[in-house]
């Protein structure tokens, strides 16, 4: 897999000709791999497309970790367009986007704890597609720069204890687990979490 300084050149392609297109699949790059990076701020016009993002990834991700039917209730309790409309109007929240071409590959929303200098990272999802190339770590620096633009010590984040996968890709990024939680979110379902902090 390609990794370091190689990913970050191949964001930098723009209109690959057809012959290198087939080079970079060679490698594992996706269609759509080959077009620019950026990271947006979300408007009201992307909600949409963000919900239909997070059910991707969660019925891929999800099973086994949580039931069916606890993924069908946080989607709809997490991304309905009001859950989602918060990260906009709030003060001190934000949803970025991560766009590859005119692609939504996917998205980190944050907001300000009450009563404390630290900033939560309440979404953080990338699109199965495009994971291991970095779209995560760039989502996470958009995080870092809101909470210390806001004078915040430290991002804090709830992670899933089975969610393994995550839970090593936080550690990667700075982050270490702080305490274990039991979340009672209604309908019958708790989230038993990690709360993982990185101070800044």
């Amino acid at each position: 897999m390609l990794r370091g300084p190689h990913v970050r050149a191949l964001w930098r392609i723009v209109n690959v000709p057809p012959r290198a297109s087939r080079r970079l699949a060679m490698f594992g790059v996706p269609a759509g791999m080959n077009e620019a990076l950026s990271i947006v701020s979300a408007t009201e016009a992307d909600l949409g497309a963000v919900a239909k993002l997070a059910g991707v990834i969660w019925r891929r991700h999800y099973p086994g970790i949580i039931t069916q039917e606890q993924i069908e209730y946080m989607l709809a309790l997490g991304y309905s367009h009001h859950a989602l409309r918060r990260f906009l109007d709030a003060e001190g929240a934000g949803l970025d986007l991560a766009r590859i071409g005119d692609r939504l590959a996917g998205f980190g929303a944050y907001y300000r704890l009450d009563g404390a200098r630290e900033l939560k990272l309440d979404k953080l999802y990338v699109d199965q597609d495009f994971q291991g190339r970095g779209l995560g770590s760039r989502l996470i620096g958009k995080a870092e720069s809101a909470a210390r633009a806001q004078g915040c010590s430290d991002l804090v984040l709830n992670v899933n204890k089975r969610n393994v996968q995550a839970i090593l890709a936080y550690e990667r990024n700075g982050f270490a687990i702080r305490e274990a939680v039991v979340v009672d979110i209604g309908g019958g379902f708790v989230m038993d979490d990690y709360v993982m902090a990185k101070p800044l």
